[in-house]
């Protein structure tokens, strides 16, 4: 198996049926329907497919294209189209110095009082200098998703 993601070519190149084929591999793999599929699931799919490959090959690329952080595969990872973490974080790097600034926060979330921006700071700074890189980034908004999840039950 490709970890490069032999989709994406698929994709480039257009191949709809084989395009068809992944999309329905993939919604198998996702067992709850959220959308995102995990290493374990998507080894059983392939494997039951008759596509062999090693759990070893599908940790690989899961690392490779899980650009979130969370340890699955999004559709948009998948076919490596842009995450809803990488928009959120190009729409809030203002100056584009790849760091989101506890001003730029403000500036784009204007229902949250300076305490919260602070307590999430305080939270999801992991480095301490006062900003937030794209993984520091990513575990805020994935947190934020659990929240809001767990709320809904």
């Amino acid at each position: 198996m490709n970890t490069s993601s032999p989709w994406m070519a698929l994709v480039k190149h257009k191949d709809q049926r084989k395009i068809i084929k992944l999309t329905k591999y993939f919604q198998r793999a996702d067992k709850d329907g959220n959308g995102e599929i995990s290493a374990e699931d998507w080894f059983k799919v392939l494997n039951e497919a008759g596509q062999k490959c090693t759990m070893e090959e599908v940790t690989d690329m899961f690392e490779k294209l899980d650009r979130d952080f969370d340890g699955k595969l999004s559709w948009s990872e998948f076919f490596g189209r842009k995450t809803k973490c990488e928009t959120a974080f190009d729409v809030m790097d203002c100056d584009r110095d790849g760091y989101i600034s506890k001003q730029e926060f403000h500036q784009l979330c204007l229902r949250l009082t300076p305490e919260q921006i602070e307590a999430a700071f305080k939270k999801f700074d992991a480095s301490g200098d006062d900003k937030l890189d794209y993984r520091e980034f990513c575990a805020l908004m994935k947190s934020r998703e659990r929240r809001r999840e767990s709320e809904k039950k």
